[in-house]
């Protein structure tokens, strides 16, 4: 393993290589030897999730048990299969935890992602089932909230955008978030849309035979007596205009869900988001930058922090975003340096926004 932790580079330079210099982190994705590596490395993990088989503490998803899948790899994505219970997942927990020591890899997973597609999934499906209180929303949404600022479980007011611009839509600057609320909203009213044109299942027969009675459900009177989940569900006949013309239940649920948001001009820069294939982070801090609100200097000082302001890489003026990426003389010469790498001739560029304007119009048209 003597190659893998010594390893050094030459650069050729008008056509001459310079002198041999050492890594300081060994080897890098899109060295030749990488994806061997990798194959070794993922091999262990392949066989301590195959382990579990013989583990008692861990049960298999119900669709997976007769051939005792546990988990399938493709190149670097990886699903796990087990019961949704407490001791599967800890029999998981430690077969990554010692893959983790072994290897010294751990999981990544853009915080945004994890939002998006884990923990509003959940939330999502038992929003289907039944209504969940508004203190119950409001927690799951601080929670979010806090672990995308700040990576724990420890809820903070900390946050570099506000949450509702966070919610909206990528095209008009936000990152496509799900607002929970409305979201609970809507799939109340498809619930009350499911009582008035299907009649197949026990619990709306029981609801009929008990409340609606035979009336219309836009003209009844919702009964006192009746539960508070029910009568939420009924006082969502007031919306059902809502409801456009579709099939499947995610997509009315999406589609009531859009109904209310408030129509917003699209950004310019919103080429530069869609259908991005960079790593989650980068993106991620593209949109900050974007924004206007990465973690520059000058907006710790404004932040109350005790910080130098000056410049990171000139150590001369107040440290800006359009300085860091733009005026600074060092970042002026980085970016003539890439332009001659990328073989670009003379972009007329001098500013941050001059910048910006150049990247939307190449990326027009372009994933």
């Amino acid at each position: 393993m003597e190659c893998v932790q010594r390893v050094n580079y030459t650069v050729m330079i008008n056509g001459e290589p310079s002198e041999p210099f050492n890594s300081t982190k060994s080897l890098r994705q899109g060295d030749p030897m990488s994806p061997f590596l990798f194959a070794i490395t993922i091999e262990y993990l392949n066989r301590k999730l195959n382990e579990l088989k013989e583990d008692r503490s861990f049960q298999f998803h119900p669709k997976c048990a007769k051939l005792g899948i546990t988990h399938l790899i493709f190149a670097d994505d990886l699903l796990l299969f087990a019961k949704g219970n407490l001791t599967s997942i800890i029999a998981l927990h430690k077969c990554f935890s010692q893959f983790s020591e072994a290897s010294g890899l751990q999981a990544n997973l853009g915080r945004i992602q994890l939002v998006k597609y884990v923990l509003f999934g959940i939330q999502a499906y038992w929003a289907q089932l039944f209504l969940i209180l508004a203190k119950v929303l409001k927690t799951i949404d601080v929670y979010c909230r806090s672990y995308v600022w700040s990576g724990s479980n420890t809820i903070t007011r900390k946050a570099l955008v506000a949450w509702d611009r966070v919610c909206t839509p990528k095209s008009v600057g936000g990152l496509n978030l799900i607002n929970i609320k409305l979201w609970n909203q809507a799939a109340q009213i498809k619930t009350c849309w499911d009582i008035a044109h299907k009649q197949d299942k026990m619990w709306i027969r029981w609801i009929h035979a008990y409340y609606v009675k035979g009336n219309l459900l836009k003209e009844m009177t919702i009964p006192s007596q009746a539960s508070w989940i029910t009568r939420k569900i009924l006082e969502a006949k007031e919306h059902l205009d809502l409801i456009p013309h579709v099939t499947t239940t995610r997509s009315m649920i999406n589609s009531i869900y859009k109904q209310p948001l408030p129509t917003m001009m699209a950004e310019p820069w919103k080429y530069l988001m869609f259908k991005n294939d960079a790593r989650p982070k980068v993106i991620f801090t593209i949109w900050l930058q974007l924004q206007g609100r990465l973690a520059t200097t000058n907006q710790l000082v404004n932040w109350g922090l005790a910080v130098d302001p000056t410049c990171t890489l000139c150590q001369n003026k107040l440290e800006t975003r359009n300085r860091l990426f733009a005026e600074c003389e060092f970042t002026k010469a980085m970016w003539r340096k890439m332009q001659q790498w990328l073989q670009i001739k003379g972009i007329p560029v001098q500013t941050w926004d001059q910048h910006t304007e150049w990247a939307i119009y190449k990326a027009k048209g372009k994933s």
